[in-house]
């Protein structure tokens, strides 16, 4: 049930249903705190969290791997990273799945030379071979970090060198690659060779470049396949008419944003949440709702000013 609970985001009622274990004096597994761990998110916040790391020693799973690769997945996307890194290194035994976990978190929280580092160590562990969770890692790290040659070496290796047959999410990051390094046609010919329906997602990558880096051939011809699969998106006419004024074709631009309106097309707004203690608040990209939003945004520029000094940015 606890397992049930987590997986359908209703961390609350899981954790109750622990303490209910716990008052019962039914000792929980270490797949019960494994799967409780998993759960944690802003809903179910990381002093929760802290506090069922107190008690994997008491319970006498601080050896165990499975609640370890749990914890290093709770701090790692919590943002303790070096929390997360810490209990990764004091592990005695480390599967595939802790050199996964560790890997992906340290990718998602910026420490790409990191995440390439452990995994050209892991290529040195014997009978430990990566598989298509650990090649994702590295790519998006590969994608974060520009590292454009390493990604395409290790993307054409993948097959021959690992035995992993390349899968949708590796194409993905591989073409984000070089779509950002200004590398449109060798993107393009890569989708061309997909075993795989190309969905409009990886479409959407492309065209995003090809408003930098494209002429308006190429953007032109990748909007129309994204109108194919999703047609009722009005990026790539908003791409197209953005391409279409920087040219001086007022007339066509005009034609493009007609398109949008007539099309009755709606953009919808993401949404973010945080939780602070007992309460979740949740904001839009241009709009805090709630109090002190511009205090926030000042912290926040703040904080990407550091990222740039440090070199994350």
């Amino acid at each position: 049930m606890i397992s049930s609970y987590a997986r359908h985001d209703l961390g609350e009622d899981a954790l109750q249903l622990f303490v209910l274990t716990l008052r019962k004096n039914i000792r929980p597994t270490e797949y019960t705190v494994s799967s409780l761990l998993s759960s944690v998110s802003i809903f179910l916040p990381l002093e929760v969290g802290n506090q069922i790391h107190s008690l994997v020693p008491k319970l006498g799973f601080e050896s165990d791997a499975v609640v370890a690769n749990s914890l290093v997945d709770m701090y790692a996307k919590f943002g303790f990273i070096d929390d997360a890194l810490n209990i990764f290194n004091e592990m005695k035994i480390k599967d595939l799945v802790s050199w996964n976990t560790i890997m992906m978190g340290l990718t998602y929280n910026g420490k790409v030379s990191l995440t390439m580092d452990l995994f050209r160590e892991l290529l040195t562990r014997e009978g430990m071979l990566p598989d298509r969770i650990t090649l994702t890692a590295v790519l998006l790290a590969c994608n974060y970090g520009r590292l454009v040659d390493e990604g395409i070496e290790i993307f054409s290796s993948m097959e021959t060198e690992f035995v992993v047959k390349p899968g949708e999410e590796h194409y993905v990051c591989v073409v984000e690659i070089l779509s950002k390094a200004g590398k449109l046609k060798e993107a393009i010919d890569i989708i061309e060779t997909m075993p795989y329906r190309t969905s409009s997602e990886i479409w959407r990558s492309i065209l995003s470049a090809c408003a930098i880096y494209g002429d308006l051939q190429v953007i032109e011809g990748v909007a129309k396949k994204i109108m194919d699969r999703e047609s009722q998106t009005s990026l790539p006419h908003l791409v197209l008419a953005q391409a279409y004024q920087m040219r001086g074709r007022w007339e066509t631009m005009v034609r493009m944003r007609k398109a949008v309106e007539n099309r009755g097309t709606k953009e919808f707004v993401g949404h973010s949440w945080i939780g602070i203690k007992n309460n979740v608040y949740t904001f839009t990209s241009n709009q805090l709702q709630h109090y002190g939003g511009k205090d926030l945004y000042l912290l926040l520029n703040l904080l990407v000013w550091e990222m740039e000094s440090e070199g994350y940015v």
